[in-house]
């Protein structure tokens, strides 16, 4: 399989998921309905994933990828400003677009918690939180109570008029919350 084929074929898969999502909870799909879905054989499918959850996490990649750390939008007025991909975490989860389906499926935010703990985000957050005086465990704690909260009010429906203004009270909390560490 040439690579430009094998990538169309696994973007299709994941393409396929992201539409049976929109209308099923992740436990619930096949393997064989994944296929059928995006249009390739059960061999091509395996070829790209072992199981379902394979490609769940693999969107879940995909989608947090262009999430920077919250490093990017604070500490630096205007940084986040310059570059014109950013997007804080809970905008990026409002504006999921085609994502929207593996945003709201059960299993997101858990892949969310096990792939940001294991990355960048982590380590630059938990450093911030660590900072504080925090311990490690209770830095983890406070990353995924600031991710957790975004998330919730990210898809409460608030209407997009007002996010502007929740959104920089959302900002002036956590950063309070840092500050409030810092001096404790």
């Amino acid at each position: 399989m040439t690579d430009a084929r094998a990538r169309r074929s696994r973007e299709a898969i994941k393409d396929a998921l992201l539409d049976l999502l929109g209308t099923r909870q992740l436990a619930s799909i096949t393997m064989s309905e994944l296929a059928r879905a995006a249009h390739v054989s059960r061999s091509t499918l395996y070829a790209h994933f072992g199981n379902v959850q394979e490609a769940y996490e693999e969107l879940a990649y995909d989608f947090t990828a262009r999430i920077p750390p919250l490093e990017a939008f604070v500490g630096c007025e205007g940084c986040a400003a310059r570059r014109t991909d950013a997007q804080p975490f809970c905008v990026a989860i409002r504006n999921a677009g085609k994502y929207l389906p593996l945003v709201r499926d059960t299993r997101f935010l858990p892949t969310l918690f096990e792939r940001v703990e294991a990355g960048a985000y982590a380590s630059e957050m938990v450093a911030t939180y660590r900072a504080t005086g925090l311990e490690e465990a209770h830095a983890h704690a406070m990353l995924r109570f600031q991710l957790s909260g975004c998330y919730a009010v990210a898809l409460s429906g608030v209407r997009a008029e007002d996010w502007p203004r929740l959104q920089q009270s959302i900002d002036t909390f956590i950063m309070g919350g840092i500050s409030a560490l810092r001096t404790r």
